[in-house]
């Protein structure tokens, strides 16, 4: 398989992975939709069973500064998609992955390790770029947003908050 492809069908079942721990179901938009998973779960309150959309990013360690944040660089239809008030609320995810994709599991007969780490972002209240002609955005995931089950359980929980009362 093709490095690139690689790393990212790796970034995407690293998240998959996450969201099976926190109890969740995957499900891959097709067609495409510009985002890459949708999570849900089924809950015996129909106003609970509610889904969160995430698009996933990933990028080999080494590559970027992570200082301040990770820096991740989006088109602008790929911003407008996860910017904005929406029904299925919608996250940006970076994961970071080793360098040799020989190095993204460790597996023994007590554990199943996945290298490296996830971090996460709403555009929700992010303005549009005002430059005309601009092509693209620079975004900043703060380190401090690691994606965890907890994390994906806060989702779920600020998802269910915005649900209209019957």
């Amino acid at each position: 398989m093709e490095h690139n492809n690689h790393q990212g069908w790796y970034g995407e079942t690293f998240v998959a992975a996450i969201a099976a721990a926190a109890g969740f179901q995957v499900a891959v938009p097709y067609p495409d939709i510009g985002k890459d998973m949708i999570l849900g779960r089924d809950h015996e309150d129909p106003e609970l069973d509610v889904q969160i959309a995430l698009q996933v990013k990933t990028r080999r360690i080494g590559e970027l500064d992570v200082t301040d944040g990770l820096k991740i660089t989006l088109t602008i239809d790929q911003f407008k998609r996860l910017r904005g008030r929406r029904q299925v609320p919608c996250y940006l995810v970076v994961v970071l992955v080793p360098q040799n994709p020989a190095s993204y599991i460790q597996v023994s007969e007590l554990e199943l390790i996945l290298w490296h780490s996830a971090y996460w972002v709403s555009l929700e209240d992010r303005p549009l770029p005002i430059q005309q002609g601009q092509k693209s955005v620079t975004v900043t995931v703060p380190r401090e947003n690691l994606l965890t089950v907890d994390a994906l359980h806060e989702f779920f929980h600020r998802a269910c908050e915005e649900v209209p009362a019957p």
